[in-house]
């Protein structure tokens, strides 16, 4: 049995979420910040904004990161209970041939799926990419194509995957800024893969192996994500690190040297944490403005919030966000709640350009004059009614 029959299904949610958070506001290289890596892209891990880039989009081969697409599709299969953690693959002839970095897998080899995973994750598995896509797919050829519908569905525009595991291949390549973008929809849908990531070592068959990740335990709050190396593309790395409540998310791709990648990296997560922030500006359900309804049952009216904003600022901006109040001075009655009244407008240089709705908090009536009318009428009645007995106590005096 295979577990990747509904990876298509929900496509159309992905590529909404990946509309809702592809980065925005891509900050050229600054000239101040020089690296030596081919291209290179930084990202706020909570925001998705572009704080960095260099030759962002250039084509380039992905080596051992296409090995975070095998692993996004393992996790996606996880949660969604098609297959669990102690699932044991049986191991093929064709992940027993797979050279390179390995766990050094033997053929019929039962494996927990749990143990590919970590295999995978911290020493760049080979033959371990090829068990998951088989154990997942069927075959590598057919989880490919998995691996195409996902990148698609999260907008990575210059990535073609061939293979699982990220040994040349015609035809396969990618670019920084899809490499970032992938990271970061990996951890915000996956945080709990960064456990993986960020073992130490592991051992599999009495061998131990070390993380193939030198950036870990630098002091630098990195916890992933991954390296890759070819001879045609150079040494990569697609970090995440967190600090202070904050999240970064970059890739460095094409360095002559494995040191250059490394500081590089290094670079930019310094440069990440000291000249930049991340800020709320308004939370779901927050009340945004009090508006004004004339004729209205009640006469005034919450406007809420329906999403929450978060932007990533230069610290020498400071408390300077362009968000641009979109209200009316006033609504006419009937409004039902959850009716879009109005909104929060963010645009301005540096900015990604977002839409924050704000809609009724209640329901609100035509305000009814009828009670009114129904005491004017009783206080007349009863003023008829006082002058006739009046008149008529006059009459009989008289008489």
């Amino acid at each position: 049995m295979k577990h990747l029959r509904r990876v298509s299904i929900g496509t159309s949610f992905l590529i909404f979420l990946s509309m809702t958070v592809t980065p925005l506001g891509v900050c050229e290289s600054d000239p101040m910040l020089t690296l030596h890596a081919k291209s290179a892209v930084l990202m706020d891990g909570v925001t998705g904004q572009v704080l960095f880039a260099k030759n962002a989009e250039e084509p380039i081969l992905p080596a051992s990161l296409t090995k975070m697409m095998t692993l996004y599709l393992a996790f996606d299969a996880l949660k969604r209970g098609d297959i669990t953690h102690d699932h044991e693959e049986v191991i093929s002839k064709r992940a027993w041939k797979m050279g390179g970095s390995q766990m050094f897998l033997e053929v019929k080899d039962k494996v927990k799926f749990i143990d590919l995973l970590k295999g995978v994750a911290t020493i760049s598995a080979n033959d371990g990419a090829m068990a998951i896509a088989e154990c997942l797919a069927g075959s590598e050829e057919v989880f490919a194509h998995h691996m195409n519908e996902k990148a698609e569905a999260l907008g990575l525009k210059h990535t073609h995957f061939v293979n699982a595991h990220g040994l040349h291949a015609q035809g396969q390549e990618t670019c920084a800024l899809d490499m970032a973008t992938l990271g970061f929809h990996y951890i915000n849908d996956h945080p709990e893969a960064l456990e993986f990531h960020s073992l130490p070592t592991y051992t599999y068959g009495d061998i131990e192996q070390k993380n193939w990740n030198p950036l870990l335990n630098r002091g630098k709050g990195v916890d992933g994500l991954k390296t890759g190396y070819l001879r045609r593309s150079g040494y990569h790395i697609l970090f995440s690190a967190k600090r202070d409540g904050r999240r970064l998310v970059g890739a460095v791709m094409g360095t002559e040297k494995p040191q250059e990648r490394d500081n590089d990296a290094l670079k930019l997560i310094g440069y990440g944490f000291k000249n930049f922030s991340t800020q709320t500006v308004v939370t779901e359900g927050e009340v945004v403005e009090i508006v004004k309804v004339p004729g209205g049952d009640p006469p005034e009216l919450e406007l809420f919030a329906a999403e929450t904003l978060i932007v990533t600022v230069p610290r020498a901006k400071g408390d300077d966000i362009p968000l641009k109040r979109e209200i009316p001075p006033s609504v006419e009655p009937p409004v039902t709640k959850g009716t879009v009244l109005g909104r929060l407008l963010l645009e301005g240089e540096g900015f990604p350009r977002r839409e924050v709705p704000l809609v009724a908090g209640r329901d609100v009536e035509v305000k009814s004059y009828a009670p009114y009318y129904g005491a004017g009428a009783v206080v007349v009645v009863g003023l008829l009614t006082l002058g006739f007995w009046r008149r008529r106590g006059l009459r009989r005096k008289r008489v």
